[in-house]
């Protein structure tokens, strides 16, 4: 932008004496150049000119790169808005996972206790039954052995009976 300004206030200064002198109708000095100092001006005007159209090849080109750029930043703001909705969304999902797993742990704990409440309750059950089990066993025992007793001395008191 400051060559541009440059170059337009260069032309203005090499163009400025010719708007200044007088008329060719007018009664007043003439300035006069010589040829080479005509050929240096329109030198300096081409290269101006040259110049002016390379500077406004650069101008597009920048105001191109200027909307591409302006275009991808739409694009960037545009999908950072989307990522940011789905951050949101997966730490919302995170905070609902953690709260199951949380009342799932609990849950574990609870049928944890509630498991071994359960086979202790078996294993006294299983006690209870063995130590029945002894004790019937004893009872047929005594039982047995009160029918043996009470068998002999039926044996024996109808052999006493026949004896006599």
């Amino acid at each position: 932008m400051n060559k541009l300004k440059l170059i337009c206030v260069s032309v203005a200064i090499f163009l400025l004496p010719l708007f200044l002198s007088p008329s060719v109708g007018f009664c007043s000095e003439t300035y006069q150049i010589t040829e080479q100092q005509l050929t240096t001006l329109q030198n300096n005007l081409t290269q101006l000119q040259s110049n002016n159209e390379k500077l406004k090849t650069l101008l597009n080109q920048s105001n191109q790169d200027l909307t591409t750029a302006s275009e991808q930043s739409t694009i960037l703001t545009s999908q950072t808005e989307m990522l940011k909705q789905q951050l949101a969304e997966s730490q919302n999902q995170i905070q609902t996972l953690q709260t199951q797993l949380a009342t799932l742990k609990v849950q574990t704990t609870a049928a944890q206790q509630s498991l071994q409440i359960a086979n202790q309750e078996l294993q006294n059950a299983n006690q209870s039954f063995k130590k029945y089990e002894q004790e019937q066993e004893k009872l047929q025992s005594k039982l047995k052995t009160q029918k043996n007793i009470w068998e002999a001395i039926a044996a024996l008191s109808f052999g006493y009976a026949v004896a006599k």
